[in-house]
């Protein structure tokens, strides 16, 4: 889920792509499978069961469009869906972290929603806490 004042989480909709949702559309249930320090294939998880699916995030291109992410079948040699998760602070007495893909940070727009760039001289300004659901299954 997105720091901020909302109490909106994060969903890969039935449309493929990652956004905000205050509802229980799409699935919103991670499991964030280690390939390296700090690394991760972000894996989906059926809701309920908690059963991992062959469904990961992807950065993917359209043209003069920013950088996004949507589903796609996981591929653990796939560099675009290897996404660094790093603790960056804290709010409220929890931690948060800043999630990146080759240097592009997943960023919140308040025209074009979730979207990933690099910051270049920009501060990062989008930040996420995790819920730790417990284990899921292997």
């Amino acid at each position: 889920m997105r720091v901020s004042d909302q109490a909106a989480g994060l969903s890969l909709l039935d449309d493929g792509r990652l956004a905000e949702v205050d509802g229980d559309e799409g699935r919103q249930l991670f499991v964030f499978a280690p390939q390296g320090p700090d690394t991760y294939l972000i894996r989906t998880a059926e809701r309920g069961t908690g059963d991992l699916t062959d469904t990961c995030w992807e950065v993917r291109s359209a043209g003069s469009e920013p950088l996004r992410v949507v589903s796609a079948p996981c591929a653990a040699d796939e560099p675009r869906q290897r996404f660094t998760v790093v603790r960056d602070g804290q709010r409220d007495g929890k931690p948060t972290y800043a999630i990146s893909n080759n240097a592009a940070y997943l960023q919140n727009s308040s025209t074009r929603g979730l979207i990933l760039e690099e910051l270049g001289d920009a501060p990062l300004t989008t930040r996420f806490r995790l819920v730790d659901n417990g284990p899921a299954p292997q």
